[in-house]
């Protein structure tokens, strides 16, 4: 089974994705770095070329990864701009909700560049997203405190197995 997290930029999907893999015993994707690594390009480079070039890049990882098992993927938050993506995600789809206000403080914190997120403050950001979010997620999890987040996401995936065997 694959576990897709996803969410608002600095929502949790890297950090709290590498520590349910770990209590798993699963592989983490991060998906945004198989992009950097498939294309010898940083994201902020591949954005330059423009976001539509991205969208694409970002579909092609997601079906690259697709077929794997046993993995935790920490996808992009813009994988929801494209519908079609919701398709490659073969089990269950997590939205990190995080307060917009503690994503303001993480991402003022953070010294990685995002691309979007660089473009439009973090609240546009959600009010742009939240309709797709709503539409791609299985399950809501909290994030805020790494540790209680990855006892939801694990209490959510046994749920999922239950409903799904």
């Amino acid at each position: 089974m694959n576990i897709y997290l996803i969410g608002l930029p600095a929502s949790g999907k890297s950090t709290c994705g590498k520590e349910l893999a770990k209590t798993l015993n699963y592989t983490f994707v991060d998906l945004d770095k198989k992009i950097e690594r498939d294309n010898n390009a940083s994201i902020p480079d591949i954005f330059k070329e423009g976001e539509e070039l991205f969208r694409t890049l970002e579909t092609k990882a997601l079906k690259d990864v697709m077929n794997g098992q046993n993995q935790v993927i920490s996808c992009g938050g813009g994988i929801v701009m494209k519908e079609i993506n919701k398709t490659y995600m073969n089990g269950p789809i997590i939205y990190l909700e995080c307060p917009l206000s503690e994503l303001e403080f993480r991402i003022s914190r953070d010294t990685s560049v995002r691309p979007v997120s660089q473009k439009i403050d973090i609240k546009t950001l959600y009010n742009l997203r939240k309709d797709k979010y709503d539409y791609f997620k299985d399950y809501t999890v909290k994030s805020l405190i790494v540790s209680k987040t990855v006892k939801e996401i694990l209490k959510v995936v046994n749920k999922y197995e239950n409903i799904s065997h």
